[in-house]
């Protein structure tokens, strides 16, 4: 379909029910204004602009912008609290910032949030839902704009909340103007991510103010922000943890532990935090996690609060074991989260559970103050499945998962949030394209309560990534969202004559990793040499039906990510046999051809930075593993 048919289809649906038209532009001449409230913010302004920019794209036609004492009568696109929208607002109410409506009213179009960022998204909303903009991924490369001398639409009357209050990808750190950082930030302004991207800059960047700013950051392990041993250590050496009799310091700017028993390491970090907030008062919560890793405090006063209980670690069998200490862990957070609600009342922390303390704890011994929100991880509760959705009923690793995410939802006033991998280093660049597994495990922490989503990601990844990003961003606003009409519409908006190529292709990877291993290796496992031609044929016909370069241009970016899976996959099969066989001439062409594989993403990464990431385990943990291995074997 044509981009100016698609913008008809669009303006034909927005007619529905509703005889009058809005003419905003007639055959490439303004018809319509853009018009502020007197005193417009920088966030309305910007909306403003978005949305001229966008109408001369479609059209040729720029409308002018002005205030309501100097703009026309009519017809006037009103952005923002202009004199008309406080009685369409009261509706929203005050408890959800990022509501927004989408009105006609006589010939005004009505674009308004109940708080800044509202209005934005309601700007961004009437250029897709109405007039068929698309943001599939950052950047121009993935921006789909129709085009029309007449814009004309009919009566709109739509109000939109989100099912879930914070939603992240790990996409929002910015950059400078025109940098993929940039254009990160802006896609996720467009498809409602709201949370920032690490710990808050002491001076939001104008690039995010424009655009209203983040009610959250989330940065997880911050220990070191607050207490870096570089500061501390000499003078404090007691403020960190006790392992094997002697106390750690991290390297700067490493995970960091401390001794969370120690009064002093609480009062030091309710005084960071709430210097923080005092810094940043938009800020709604801030994180409060664990250092990544094991080492833990070993002291009396901190190992006397944990229960003996012991964590299997990574290899499932309890061998590896580490201490489950949830209760030591949540003391510490809840005592700082009482320290904060006396200094700094209305705002909150979040903690991981995540390893050594993703069991939850018996609510009757101890459970979150009110003012503790829990993030829960799927990472290892015992052995944790990348590949299957959340509610899998043959999914063992699924079932713990769901018992102990449903358990902290229960006892946690102050909200629980998912982190789910979607990048993992385990299978980072690997072709994994898993659009309805998300939307599925979205739509079931919706239902259960769970208040805000991660998905681990990275913005030098998009790739076969891509549509799985773009499906999180909708779902995690509406969970009922379909997700069969998703991809078609990504499809068909992305790859055009390519579409029905490119939706097999999708389907026969989400299929494939359907039917792998429930584990962690199942994002290779699904890789065999019957699924990879499957899809290699269906990738293959896309590539002969694109008929512009700009198609031809995305789907590069999904062949790079493919093609490092037809090359690395073979390598950890062969590896897999090697080892059971114990053969080191096998083993030794599997190394060689894991290390070329990781050298060909490496190269794309350079050529396209957005293309590839680091190419992970197959060349770290996998290939560090295998050559560990083969010494032994050839020492033998």
């Amino acid at each position: 379909m044509t981009s100016r048919l698609l913008l008809v289809a669009f303006a034909i649906l927005s007619c529905l029910g509703s005889a009058a038209a809005m003419t905003i532009v007639d055959d490439g001449r303004p018809v319509a204004s853009i018009v502020l409230p007197a005193e417009p913010t920088l966030t309305e302004q910007f909306a403003a602009e978005e949305l001229q920019h966008y109408f001369e794209a479609i059209s040729g036609a720029q409308l002018p912008i002005g205030s309501e004492a100097d703009a026309p009568a009519s017809p006037r696109i009103l952005v923002g609290r202009t004199e008309p929208t406080p009685a369409v607002l009261a509706d929203l109410g005050e408890g959800e910032p990022e509501a927004f409506v989408v009105r006609t009213a006589g010939d005004d179009l009505i674009l308004a949030g109940a708080g800044d960022r509202g209005t934005l998204y309601a700007a961004y909303d009437f250029l897709e839902q109405h007039l068929g903009c698309r943001w599939l991924g950052p950047g121009p490369t993935w921006e789909v704009i129709p085009e029309s001398p007449t814009i004309e639409i009919g009566g709109i009357d739509r109000t939109e909340r989100p099912a879930m209050r914070y939603r992240f990808l790990r996409m929002t750190a910015g950059g400078e103007p025109g940098s993929w950082g940039a254009h990160c930030l802006s896609w996720a302004a467009k498809c409602r991510i709201n949370i920032g991207s690490g710990w808050p800059p002491a001076e939001p960047p104008e690039e995010l103010a424009r655009r209203g700013g983040f009610p959250a950051w989330m940065a997880p392990h911050v220990l070191h922000q607050i207490l870096d041993p570089a500061a501390h250590f000499a003078e404090h050496p007691e403020w960190y943890a006790l392992v094997n009799d002697r106390r750690l310091q991290a390297e700067r700017g490493g995970f960091q532990q401390v001794c969370t028993t120690n009064p002093e390491v609480v009062a030091a970090m309710v005084d960071g935090l709430g210097a923080m907030f005092d810094a940043r008062p938009e800020v709604e919560f801030m994180g409060l996690g664990q250092g990544d890793g094991t080492n833990f405090c070993q002291c009396p006063q901190c190992t006397a609060l944990d229960t003996g209980e012991i964590w299997p670690g990574s290899d499932g069998t309890g061998s590896r074991g580490q201490p489950v200490i949830t209760e030591r862990w949540l003391s510490f957070v809840n005592a700082v989260a009482r320290g904060l609600r006396q200094s700094h009342p209305g705002k909150k922390v979040y903690t991981l559970a995540y390893h050594q303390t993703f069991r939850p704890p018996d609510p009757a011994v101890i459970r979150p103050e009110p003012n503790v929100m829990i993030q829960v991880v799927n990472s290892r509760p015992n052995y944790v499945c990348f590949v299957h959705r959340f509610e899998a009923a043959d999914c063992p690793a699924h079932e713990r998962f769901r018992d102990g995410i449903e358990r902290w939802v229960q006892m946690t006033p102050g909200g629980v949030m998912v982190y789910e991998y979607v990048v993992h280093s385990t299978f980072c660049s690997m072709p994994y394209a898993a659009p309805h597994k998300f939307i599925d495990d979205i739509r079931y922490l919706s239902r259960i309560g769970v208040v805000g989503y991660e998905g681990q990601s990275v913005p030098t990844l998009w790739g076969t990534y891509g549509i799985i990003h773009y499906a999180i961003a909708k779902a995690t606003w509406n969970p009922d969202v379909d997700a069969d009409a998703l991809v078609r519409d990504y499809c068909d908006h992305a790859f055009g004559a390519a579409s029905a190529a490119m939706q097999r292709f999708y389907a026969t990877i989400e299929r494939s990793l359907e039917e792998a291993d429930h584990t962690t290796e199942g994002v290779w496992s699904w890789m065999t040499p019957e699924n990879l031609a499957e899809a290699r044929t269906h990738l293959d016909a896309a590539h002969a039906a694109a008929d512009s370069d700009v198609v031809r241009t995305r789907l590069r970016s999904i062949e790079v990510g493919f093609h490092y899976g037809e090359l690395g996959a073979p390598a950890w099969f062969m590896a897999r046999r090697a080892l059971a066989d114990r053969d080191p001439e096998a083993l030794q062409q599997a190394i060689d051809r894991a290390n070329q594989a990781a050298q060909y993403v490496t190269d794309e990464q350079q050529r396209e930075p957005h293309y590839a990431a680091a190419p992970g385990r197959l060349t770290r943990t996998y290939v560090v593993s295998w050559e560990r291995a083969l010494a032994r074997m050839q020492e033998e």
